[in-house]
């Protein structure tokens, strides 16, 4: 029988990378088409990820990275209410966030990822100079700036200025993505290519765009489960392998090879040890590309020097238990970010006890604090060289000295994707050259199309979605 009009009891889908992206891979692929087998091939001892919780501080649940999923993208709230987790979410308190610069300074009203959209809110904070307000207005006036160059600083800069884009849209864009913008792609972040390329003026752009219902602009932007980020990989995990999926932890893949004129590919992976090889019809990509180098090696040279182009950067997590009391009031709202120009070690700080009720529960208040980022690797300074660095940080930032009663220290090695400059078309000549020697393999995850948990899971059950058609 020609493969195509295999049953799907005779298909075999192997993911490797159980992230939220191979996990909801496998959820989709099972609740959808039942009858699959589907392994997932994890080289960590633990699914997950960069997703991690555990206790903290006598608090049972304390995210290690991402602390929330967007809600207005519906894919990761689907997810957790598919696992039985919608009755569990919660939302942060509301708050403001706010900038550092020689102060802290509250983030003005009517920004979209640090991009003004209201002048008029922009001109009453005292973060941006007069000069920076008087050059960011020349947006107005401007003519049109092409996009073709893919980098957001570019652009941003030739709109608005260096200072609103050092003090704003750098630092916002940057938390998120451990970037630097001047050297990120404008089309992977969707809502600010769409303002640039919409129109002339981002502001008049931005006027013209429809407005939010008044329910959908009263809703939550964030949630997340009660018990941290973790229970949503938790629940994925127990309902993939409620529905037969199997999880091989502590499993490296070495390689993945074509098998002659089966249509079949051989997934070698060394198990504890113990070379293993698994067939495959069909194999799904969800590692860092970075790492994911080395499987096509000796099958598709050209494929593996694309995959080598991949740049990732390093972060560093640290959380903080200090008494609440000697939290100055300035430590307000739900954190603050670092622009470039005034970073040393610091380039953001979460008060995730004043975000977040269910943290706000003993005499500490819980702060955590991200370093690092592209191009400013820390990941391999000791622990006490990070511990000093972030206190004498938030001395800085916050004029007080403090005597933390707990300290947990994450490191996260090459783990957030940089897009470059013209990252789709990278991707799309990946995955060209990809289907010529191997069609059934398939990418999905943040090193290809989208960072943050909602886009993950959206790839994942979008690669699912192709399997299925094409074996049914």
């Amino acid at each position: 029988m020609p493969q195509e009009q295999s049953t799907h009891a005779e298909q075999h889908v192997v993911i490797i990378g159980a992230g939220i992206t191979g996990l909801s891979c496998a959820h989709a692929l099972l609740t959808t088409a039942p009858h699959l087998r589907v392994t997932l091939l994890e080289s960590q001892p633990t699914t997950g990820g960069v997703i991690r919780t555990s206790p903290f501080a006598g608090l049972p649940h304390v995210d290690e990275a991402a602390d929330a999923f967007l809600l207005r993208v519906p894919f990761a709230a689907q997810l957790a209410q598919d696992v039985g987790l919608s009755n569990q979410l919660t939302s942060p308190e509301s708050g403001h966030a706010s900038v550092w610069r020689n102060g802290l300074h509250r983030l003005p009203n009517g920004l979209l990822l640090g991009v003004p959209t209201q002048l008029s809110a922009l001109a009453t904070s005292r973060l941006i100079s007069p000069v920076g307000k008087l050059r960011a207005a020349f947006d107005l006036a401007l003519p049109r700036t092409p996009v073709a160059s893919d980098s957001i600083g570019a652009y941003m800069r030739r709109r608005f200025g260096n200072e609103v884009h050092n003090m704003l849209i750098d630092p916002l864009v940057g938390s998120i993505y451990a970037a630097d913008t001047d050297n990120f792609s404008l089309e992977m972040v969707p809502q600010l290519h769409t303002l640039a390329s919409s129109g002339r003026s981002v502001l008049l752009t931005s006027r013209r765009t429809p407005k939010p219902a008044a329910n959908v602009a009263a809703s939550p932007i964030f949630g997340a489960p009660l018990n941290g980020m973790g229970a949503l990989v938790t629940a994925t995990q127990h309902a993939v392998e409620t529905l037969g999926a199997t999880i091989r932890l502590n499993s490296h893949v070495a390689s993945i090879e074509p098998v002659s004129q089966e249509g079949k590919y051989s997934v070698h992976f060394l198990a504890n040890g113990i070379s293993e090889t698994l067939m495959a019809n069909h194999v799904v990509v969800c590692s860092p590309a970075k790492h994911s180098t080395g499987f096509f090696a000796e099958s598709a040279p050209q494929v593996s020097q694309l995959f080598a182009q991949s740049e990732h950067a390093s972060v560093v997590m640290v959380a903080l238990a200090v008494p609440k009391a000697s939290l100055p009031q300035k430590a307000s709202g739900s954190g603050y970010l670092v622009p470039k120009p005034e970073q040393r070690f610091i380039t953001a700080v979460s008060f995730a006890s004043q975000k977040w009720a269910h943290l706000n529960t003993t005499d500490s208040a819980i702060l955590r604090v991200s370093l690092g980022r592209d191009a400013m690797p820390l990941h391999e300074h000791a622990d006490e060289e990070l511990t000093s660095f972030v206190l004498a940080d938030i001395k800085r930032h916050l004029l007080v000295d403090l005597e933390p009663t707990a300290i947990r220290i994450t490191r996260w090695k090459e783990s957030f994707p940089q897009y470059r400059p013209h990252h789709v078309a990278h991707v799309e000549h990946l995955e060209r050259h990809l289907s010529e020697k191997m069609p059934r393999v398939h990418l999905a995850g943040a090193s290809f199309r989208g960072i943050g948990v909602p886009s993950c899971i959206q790839q994942g059950a979008a690669v699912a979605q192709r399997i299925i058609s094409s074996i049914s």
